[in-house]
């Protein structure tokens, strides 16, 4: 049974990874989704607390589908614990630091999981297969670290039109490119 791991992002669990899990759950996937704390608790050293008892399920042949600020920390973590995994799905993932107005909170956490280049680097040795899937439409993050993002590692980038930050203020339920990139590898 394959393990696909689900990182949510600065907001909780959004509705396409509900769908995504019943989905991969029907296939005899074996899905994690940890339940981190979102907004003022998105501290890296907690998130690490937490996702230390689902590192085992991180081998070779193991799926990560990551959102958001989720991107960040996983790769950090990765990094960090010297894992290894068959394929990456980025979902409105970034890697370069940029401010909200008014958002001391968003600001704070942005700092926090920060990646370096020589982690980005590193990450592209631990991935066999990387795709970042990125929206023109994105109210969080600027479109140009979306494009970029991409690119700092490798990856094939995916461009959907009008899905938004793919969270739960974006009202997206499912994305269908997710599962059929995770059926096209496994």
């Amino acid at each position: 049974m394959k393990n696909v791991i689900l990182i949510h992002g600065y907001n909780g669990i959004p509705k396409i990874y509900e769908w995504l899990k019943n989905e991969l759950e029907k296939l005899k996937y074996n899905v994690i989704l940890p339940e981190f704390p979102p907004r003022e608790g998105v501290i890296y050293e907690e998130w690490k607390k937490i996702f230390d008892q689902y590192r085992a399920y991180i081998d070779s042949d193991s799926i990560i589908v990551a959102h958001s600020i989720g991107n960040e920390f996983i790769i950090k973590y990765m990094n960090e614990n010297n894992l290894k995994t068959e394929l990456y799905i980025s979902l409105a993932g970034f890697s370069q630091y940029f401010e909200w107005e008014n958002r001391k909170d968003l600001n704070r956490a942005c700092k926090n999981f920060l990646v370096s280049k020589s982690e980005l680097e590193n990450f592209k040795a631990k991935c066999n297969k990387r795709y970042s899937i990125y929206s023109n439409n994105d109210h969080l993050v600027p479109f140009e670290l979306l494009e970029q993002f991409p690119k700092s590692m490798d990856a094939i980038p995916i461009l959907i039109e009008n899905i938004g930050h793919m969270g739960k203020k974006s009202g997206i339920e499912k994305i269908p490119k997710v599962m059929e990139l995770i059926l096209k590898r496994s």
